[in-house]
C-alpha cells in the first residue's frame, strides 16, 4: 500500500447516514479523484461515536475524522468538500468552523 498524507474516515453510522453522510462520502471520493489529489485516502467508517442519544448531540452529524492530524469535523455537507480539499488536504489548514476537535 502506498503512503498517504491524509486518511479520512466518513461516519456511516445511523444518525450520520440519516443526515447525508453517504452522499458526503461519495462526493468527497469523486472530488479527490477529479482534482487529482493522490495522497489522500477516503474511507467509510462505522459509527464514530460523536453523536449520542439526544437530539442536541445528533446536531453534530454528519461527522468525519482526518488522520494523522486527528481533526474531527462536524456538520459536514457536500458543499464543504471543496473547501476541505483545498484548505486542509492541499494546504494543511484545518477548517475551524467545521472542527469539533483537533489533536494538535
Amino acid at each position: 500500500m502506498k503512503p498517504y498524507r491524509n486518511h479520512v474516515f466518513v461516519c456511516q453510522g445511523k444518525r450520520c447516514s440519516a443526515k447525508g453522510s453517504e452522499a458526503l462520502l461519495d462526493t468527497l471520493k469523486e472530488r479527490v479523484k477529479e482534482l487529482g489529489v493522490k495522497d489522500v485516502k477516503v474511507s467509510k467508517s462505522g459509527c464514530l461515536k460523536m453523536c449520542k442519544e439526544t437530539d442536541k448531540e445528533a446536531e453534530l452529524c454528519p461527522t468525519m475524522v482526518v488522520y494523522p492530524q486527528g481533526v474531527w469535523y462536524k456538520n459536514v455537507t457536500t458543499g464543504d468538500v471543496d473547501e476541505i480539499i483545498e484548505k486542509h488536504f492541499k494546504k494543511g489548514e484545518p477548517i475551524d468552523r467545521l472542527a469539533h476537535f483537533k489533536l494538535s
